[in-house]
């Protein structure tokens, strides 16, 4: 990772722990895997320690994060999920094994 992508992670960090200093926030996906393009978004996982995460959960995450978005001018994908639900629901899936495989926990 260069020392601009180390920088806009660890903000991407910030943002989502003022929120919820609590949350696991992992990058997975080509920023994570380092074959990325200048036109790659950062996607983002974010688990909870609730037991029921819902949308206007997700929503106040990106609220949070759209004006970091604005200023690196990069697109921010994320997803937020309880890490209960995450580890029950999602772990025979292939989007869970890919960022269990690639993913790095900021």
């Amino acid at each position: 990772m260069t020392i601009k992508d180390k920088n806009i992670a660890n903000a991407i960090l910030k943002k989502i722990k003022e929120i919820n200093p609590n949350a696991e926030v992992i990058l997975y996906g080509s920023r994570a895997r380092g074959d990325y393009n200048p036109h790659s978004d950062w996607d983002i996982l974010i688990l909870l320690n609730d037991l029921k995460v819902n949308l206007e959960n997700e929503q106040i995450f990106r609220h949070h994060i759209f004006d970091l978005e604005l200023e690196i001018g990069e697109p921010i994908s994320i997803m937020v999920r309880s890490k209960n639900d995450w580890e029950e629901n999602y772990s025979v899936t292939p989007l869970y094994k890919s960022i269990k495989g690639e993913g790095i926990t900021l």
